[in-house]
């Protein structure tokens, strides 16, 4: 495994974690409680979509993520 890849697998650990006490967060949120830049946490976001570990739904004209119900 490469190091940027690891780079990105932690950061996804960061925001697993994030979502799995808050329930769900937006973008500016998530960027805010887990400290990432926005292309990390897009990254981070991208590999935990990939992974079906997470969810992203829109609702009253904001997007969020999740943990999959």
């Amino acid at each position: 495994m490469n190091l940027n890849l690891q780079f990105v697998k932690r950061n996804s650990q960061k925001v697993y974690d994030v979502l799995a006490y808050y329930t769900r967060c937006t973008f500016d949120q998530l960027e805010k409680l887990c400290n990432l830049t926005s292309t990390e946490l897009c990254l981070a976001l991208a590999q935990l979509i990939r992974e079906h570990k997470i969810e992203q739904y829109s609702e009253r004209r904001a997007v969020y993520y999740r943990l999959p119900a």
